[in-house]
């Protein structure tokens, strides 16, 4: 599969609801790849009528073809970061990672004056606290692209037999407003070639002009679509290079003063497993889960958070190759997922996923 750029101007405000209250809802913020396949999928539908072996290969083959979300930065916040609680990033931005891994190592036990260090602005002194969304960068400087460009607006409803204001009814929209940047949405396209052809002409004959999101027929939910030259497959030996330094970052800084970790053995080996667009992960018995080793078989079981230490006690996965993963750390959360089925004109059953920007940290040991 290729992986093609996408970005995004919007003509008009974007309204994505967070859940399907009447009165009063929040917007997600970004628009979510099952929103962008819909809305091309109901353009594909205007021009053929039917749905084609084409239709069928971009829009239900996931193997073919898969639409990621457009979010506001081309980047994500994990859920380890942090900003400083009264400067946010003007004063300072860390990611908190490596401090959770020490503090597994340790029991929870964190040497005096280190703990400071992750918990404080060094500028002003002040806490820091979880910092989300998304963001972009100019140089060395890091800028938030979650939060400065929304808007919300009011509106009354509309009686269906006399077309005039509806008594009583009063409702707001949070949305996502234009801006006078060049790009508002930034997002990106996994398709073979043939479905990337059939992306290609579908985008050019609408000129990349779809329609998103709700209140639709208020005005609301003009994007101008744009695609840009597919980017080469990455070699997966500079992938490796950079997967054995960040263990080896990560294991200099679990060896040296103050934690100076006393349960890593000689050769370990850390990797990191994220998720910056979220997941739906269910387990044999297709029950929700915020455990990625689920729905991955090698991968070992999160421990619960009683028995969670001794960090030797908890539970390892011993593999085939030799040597053995053992779960380290995570951060992460559940949130619900709410839609709506356009074609049943119903609302779609609710799912649970793994947040965006949730991050896991597994250990390998031994010579394999």
């Amino acid at each position: 599969m290729m992986t093609v750029p996408l970005n995004a101007k919007l003509l008009a405000p974007v309204v994505i609801r967070r859940d399907r209250q009447s009165d009063r809802s929040d917007s997600v913020g970004f628009v979510p790849g099952t929103v962008v396949r819909g809305a091309l999928a109901s353009i594909y539908l205007q021009q053929r009528g039917v749905p084609d072996d084409d239709f069928r290969h971009m829009f239900l083959d996931e193997g073919a073809c898969r639409f990621h979300p457009l979010d506001p930065g081309p980047a994500v916040f994990p859920l380890t970061a942090a900003t400083c609680k009264r400067g946010s990033l003007r004063h300072a931005i860390v990611d908190q990672l490596w401090f959770r891994v020490a503090q597994h190592l340790l029991g929870g036990w964190i040497p005096s004056g280190f703990e400071g260090e992750w918990r404080q602005c060094k500028r002003c002194g002040n806490d820091l606290k979880a910092h989300e969304g998304f963001w972009c960068q100019n140089g060395s400087a890091v800028s938030d692209r979650s939060h400065s460009w929304r808007r919300v607006d009011t509106h009354v409803g509309i009686d269906r037999h006399t077309e005039t204001t509806a008594d009583g009814v009063l409702y707001t929209l949070e949305s996502l407003e234009p801006t006078n940047r060049e790009i508002d949405l930034y997002g990106r396209l996994q398709a073979d070639r043939r479905a990337l052809e059939c992306f290609t002409e579908l985008l050019r004959s609408e000129g990349g002009r779809i329609s998103v999101g709700h209140a639709r027929t208020r005005g609301y939910g003009e994007v101008l679509l744009r695609q840009e030259a597919p980017q080469p497959p990455e070699d997966i030996r500079g992938q490796r290079g950079r997967w054995q330094a960040w263990s080896d970052d990560l294991l200099a800084f679990l060896e040296d003063v103050p934690i100076s970790a006393s349960a890593l053995e000689p050769g370990s080996f850390f990797f990191s497993l994220s998720f910056p667009n979220g997941a739906v992960l269910v387990d044999s018995l297709l029950r929700y889960t915020i455990d990625p080793a689920a729905m991955i078989s090698w991968l070992p079981v999160m421990s619960d958070p009683g028995e969670a230490f001794p960090v030797d006690c908890r539970p390892q996965r011993e593999l085939h190759t030799g040597g053995r993963l053992r779960w380290t750390a995570a951060v992460t959360r559940s949130w619900r997922l709410r839609g709506w089925n356009a074609a049943h004109g119903l609302p779609r059953q609710d799912e649970w996923a793994v947040d965006r920007g949730a991050t896991y940290v597994y250990c390998f040991q031994g010579s394999g």
